[in-house]
């Protein structure tokens, strides 16, 4: 029985041994501290050509005692929404009648053939009524996107000012649409204290001009400043790039393989024909490992072609992100297919980014490369309670230092996971005892004790 407690006590140490950086391929030394509790790394294509999962389970993040940091994986975005600095509008006064509507002033303006305004005239309509400012024209026809936002500054009268404002846009100076009604602008002073509201916020419609005005009984807005913020555009996310060789597939037509050489999350690709004037149906597949079947990832077109001094390609293909590293390009032969040479591939991916929590003391280190792993990786959610979207998810960034080598390739092909074989070895030979005890103990049952048999013998 001592045998068997300790071989129990073996095979729970051999489970429960704790990772090490031992335990894995390469490794990189991370260049932050612990003075903030959460740092964020851009994963290189290095770590996805040293890893031997497609969902990089096999990547830790270790602190300088050797211990398991906890990490997660964070959604790739695909664009970014990116807002302009605020540019200054030009502003013309418009001058009317007292009790007019801002629409019935007699506007004469000067532009220039790109739509610019270079004067502007107003009166009210009918010489002798006496004309007044009652509101201004903004000239936002050189702004390609749409004004989000107006930022107000005037002078007025008094040292306090509230008031609202109307806002419509344009692009004839004709026809005119609300963007703005009634939107409060405020100067304040109260016990030594000032209170400003300078900023309109408008309807999401792009006009080439805008027209402010104020109702009649309210004062002026004199010598009025206006800088218009640009509506936030969308901007795809920065891709790495990177050339991918081909080879032929032996005794067949119109097929070349190629090998990213890791599992690279791939969602662009551009194929480049080895010919000009060369037009071609292919189908795209991949897969996982050399003896896999292939998977079709999708149909398309890709050309080449040159009038006079031109050049025009096909552009980028756009598929779902696939990680796996084999890729096969099956080309139609009618027409020729490529004709004589090869085609290349170039793969984009958008780098995914490791959020980890500095736990213990720098220099932290990533290390990753192991078949003997199983992912650790925290859902984002958990390792930060209340994470929505790029746009909230603020968290310093920290750099990585060059591949070193920890345990080497060795990690990376190993046949026999050594853990799980003590194991199974430690339970055969447990088994094999408790089998042996059994047996010893079915020959002592059947055998009759020493005293009974002389007495049997006697008799």
């Amino acid at each position: 029985m001592k045998i068997l407690a300790i071989l129990l006590l073996l095979t729970q140490g051999v489970a429960s041994a704790a990772e090490g950086p031992q335990d894995f391929a390469y490794g990189m030394a991370i260049q932050a501290d612990a003075e903030d509790a959460l740092r964020e790394i851009e994963i290189p294509a290095a770590v996805y050509r040293g890893v031997t999962r497609g969902d990089l389970g096999d990547l830790r993040v270790f602190n300088a005692q050797g211990e398991v940091v906890p990490h997660a994986l964070r959604p790739p975005v695909a664009s970014t929404a990116q807002a302009g600095a605020a540019v200054r509008l030009p502003v013309f006064p418009l001058y009317g009648e007292a009790n007019g509507k801002i629409g019935d002033l007699n506007v004469r303006v000067e532009k220039r053939a790109d739509g610019t305004i270079i004067g502007i005239q107003s009166q009210a309509k009918g010489a002798e009524r006496k004309s007044q400012l009652r509101g201004y024209l903004l000239d936002a026809s050189t702004l390609k996107p749409a004004v989000h936002a107006l930022q107000f500054d005037w002078k007025s009268g008094s040292a306090s000012f509230v008031g609202k404002i109307k806002v419509d846009g344009s692009d004839d100076l004709a026809t005119w649409t609300n963007l703005a009604d009634n939107a409060a602008l405020a100067r304040l002073t109260f016990d030594g204290h000032q209170v400003e509201r300078d900023r309109v916020e408008l309807r999401p419609r792009k006009f080439k001009y805008l027209r402010i005005s104020w109702p009649e009984n309210q004062a002026a807005l004199e010598s009025l400043n206006v800088r218009a913020e640009p509506a936030a555009k969308l901007v795809a996310s920065p891709r790495i790039w990177q050339n991918i060789s081909a080879s032929s597939v032996a005794a067949k037509a119109g097929e070349y393989s190629y090998d990213l050489g890791g599992y690279i999350p791939v969602d662009r690709l551009r194929v480049e024909l080895p010919q000009v004037n060369s037009l071609v149906h292919l189908q795209i597949h991949s897969r996982a490992k050399p003896n896999d079947p292939w998977r079709l990832a999708l149909s398309a077109v890709a050309y080449r072609l040159r009038d006079r001094d031109t050049e025009v390609s096909s552009p980028e293909i756009a598929i779902s992100m696939n990680s796996e590293r084999y890729w096969l390009l099956r080309v139609d032969q009618k027409g020729g297919g490529v004709g004589g040479g090869v085609p290349k591939i170039e793969i984009g991916w958008m780098p995914q980014k490791l959020v980890f929590a500095a736990r213990g003391a720098a220099p932290f280190q990533l290390a990753y490369g192991s078949s003997g792993v199983k992912p650790a990786a925290f859902a984002i959610e958990s390792l930060i309670p209340g994470y929505k979207t790029d746009a909230e998810f603020k968290v310093k960034p920290a750099a990585l230092g060059e591949q070193v080598t920890l345990a080497g390739t060795a990690q990376l092909r190993a046949p026999w996971d050594y853990r799980k074989l003590a194991l199974w070895g430690s339970l055969i030979v447990g088994v094999g005892l408790l089998g042996w005890m059994a047996f010893r103990l079915s020959r002592q049952i059947a055998t009759p004790p020493a005293q009974s048999q002389k007495t049997d013998d006697a008799k």
